[in-house]
């Protein structure tokens, strides 16, 4: 019986010290803008879409310095083409 209680006890601490640590990481995040991670946010451009049927649509994407055409709503989506990037001036 009291082995219980301490087990529950411990298992109650745990999880506020895990839950303290998740806010005080949030606000680290927040404080210090070095600690953010990175993203860019021209990673993946979509250059263009084009609706085929009611569910199928081809899009044009750029990703890495590469251009794909993928085609999705099919029964299953697929990258048709992929052809490296038009040099821009």
């Amino acid at each position: 019986m009291q082995g219980e209680a301490v087990q529950a006890a411990f298992a109650a601490i745990a999880l506020a010290a895990v839950i303290l640590l998740i806010l005080l990481a949030g606000r680290a995040g927040r404080l210090f803008p070095a600690l953010r991670p990175r993203v860019d946010a021209s990673a993946v451009k979509l250059l263009g879409s084009l609706s085929l049927d009611g569910r199928r649509r081809l899009h044009l994407i750029e990703a890495g310095g590469q251009q794909a055409l993928v085609l999705t709503g099919g029964g299953s989506d697929v990258v048709a083409l992929i052809a490296p990037a038009p040099s821009r001036p």
